[in-house]
């Protein structure tokens, strides 16, 4: 933690004034845990969930014109973020959701160096097995469902096309 608590400190804004941290890994590896703690210890963040921007199951890979569009142009020209967030339970978009100009703007989800691509001043990837990731998602969400296994088999056909960016810190889980 302390490692990438000073590579976020050291790094150069490249949203903006905004350092963008990108946490990414497959589902279950531990993203939204990591971006919680660093946000915790760096003042002025904010997190963005990349679930928040997916269009439900189908849209797993779908929302880097909405991260881009909605939430690190409007940052990288000083101005506050709005964008919509997804309710799965509903099944659609919610409201807007504003977000003011933070310091550190901590994005976790899938795919999540590639989402913010040029914009993130640090990159985390969390790799951690599938079957270990399996597990934990089981243990939190309840048994496994049909639209797991299938984003579980998406995330690695993603992964196995887009190796890690050099520049990004590897975590092995």
């Amino acid at each position: 933690m302390d490692h990438l608590l000073t590579a976020v400190r050291l790094a150069e804004p490249r949203c903006g004034t905004v350092r963008v941290v990108a946490v990414d890994g497959g589902a279950a590896a531990g993203k939204s845990t990591l971006a919680g703690r660093l946000a915790a210890a760096l003042p002025g963040s904010a997190v963005l969930h990349l679930d928040d921007l997916l269009d439900g199951w189908s849209g797993q890979f779908d929302y880097a014109d909405r991260l881009r569009g909605e939430v690190l142009e409007p940052l990288a020209g000083g101005r506050p973020a709005r964008y919509r967030r997804y309710d799965w339970q509903a099944g659609r978009f919610g409201a807007p959701v504003e977000l003011a100009v933070p310091r550190h703007l901590v994005v976790e989800g899938v795919s999540a160096l590639w989402g913010c691509a040029p914009y993130w001043s640090v990159g985390v990837f969390l790799d951690v097995p599938r079957g270990t990731r399996e597990r934990r998602w089981a243990e939190r969400d309840g048994p496994v469902q049909p639209e797991w296994t299938a984003w579980l088999d998406a995330e690695d056909r993603f992964f196995a096309e887009h190796p890690v960016p050099p520049a990004a810190i590897v975590l092995a889980g």
